[in-house]
């Protein structure tokens, strides 16, 4: 991971990943899921502890008993994809406007495509109930699932978006599924953003109610929340046209993903800023769970129905 702060505007600091540095740093990351059971080294007086996590609030309590003796973590400031709960931004990505309007031929692009939709997933019991809404899914329309959820597939290395594998979203599907494993407060992660840039439409599930609309550019991707039940999603997508599908490829053209680089850096970048200027940013977060789950981010599904 790159962790240089040479492109900041306070480009003064440096990140070690050498544990035996945490003597001497003056603010330390934590995985905020896999917190030590025991800290190995004493905490020097001002040193700022930044709770960190990129999975939902859910997770937080999956490295152990840390979570419920959170007493002997006091944390300073949080970093997460909350926009509207964390102190230093970092989201999965952001989609941007092109500078220039791209010029092809969408209606081809639509014609090529012989499959309508596609999941690619490894975790198949979550608490979005994700495979539920699938198999309901699947009453209605055809849906492909790779990986252990599905067919076997074994293109590139676990937990790495490869290319060369994801290759087949710009041949042969119009959709690409990305559900997401829990239904919480602005948690929509890679598998939107590291897709988007593919010749296909996303067809995202997850977030807070009616979230979408404020993240993302409106005729660019579809949203399970816009239609009134699995049904109506079903029964839209194959009545889907030709003409429509290409029109949603080409309002999608105009926007694009710069990549988790993008917002990794920026997200750096107000880390060192905040470090020069210590005393303005001065925080401490007495109880971390109440600031976790003290909004209730996170919301059953309730557009899966019981069989």
């Amino acid at each position: 991971m790159i962790s240089g702060f040479r492109t900041c505007k306070y480009s003064n600091c440096k990140m070690s990943f050498d544990k035996t540095d945490a003597n001497r740093s003056h603010a330390i990351i934590f995985d905020g899921r896999f917190m030590p059971r025991y800290l190995d080294f004493t905490r020097q007086n001002g040193q700022v502890w930044i709770f960190g996590a990129h999975e939902s609030p859910l997770t937080y309590g999956a490295g152990g008993n840390w979570w419920y003796r959170n007493t002997e973590y006091t944390f300073n400031w949080t970093m997460t994809y909350d926009r509207d709960n964390t102190d230093i931004f970092l989201p999965y990505g952001e989609i941007l406007k092109r500078k220039h309007e791209e010029r092809r031929d969408f209606k081809s692009l639509a014609l090529n495509r012989n499959k309508t939709l596609l999941m690619i997933t490894s975790h198949c019991k979550t608490h979005s109930k994700r495979q539920e809404y699938v198999d309901q899914l699947k009453r209605y329309i055809d849906v492909d699932i790779l990986g252990r959820c599905g067919k076997k597939w074994d293109c590139g290395i676990h937990f790495t978006h490869d290319e060369n594998c994801f290759q087949i979203l710009n041949t042969t599907y119009k959709f690409y599924l990305a559900f997401e494993n829990a239904l919480c407060h602005q948690y929509i992660t890679e598998k939107f953003y590291d897709n988007f840039n593919y010749d296909l439409i996303m067809l995202t599930r997850g977030g807070s109610k009616r979230e979408t609309k404020t993240l993302f550019p409106k005729g660019t991707y579809l949203a399970t929340e816009d239609f009134k039940s699995i049904k109506d999603l079903g029964t839209y997508l194959k009545n889907l046209s030709v003409d429509e599908y290409a029109e949603m490829l080409k309002r999608k053209s105009q926007f694009y993903s710069p990549g988790y680089l993008h917002v990794y850096k920026r997200a750096l970048c107000d880390i060192c800023e905040r470090m020069n200027f210590k005393d303005r940013y001065s925080k401490t977060i007495k109880n971390i769970q109440e600031w976790a789950f003290g909004s209730q981010p996170c919301l059953k599904p309730q557009d899966v129905t019981d069989v």
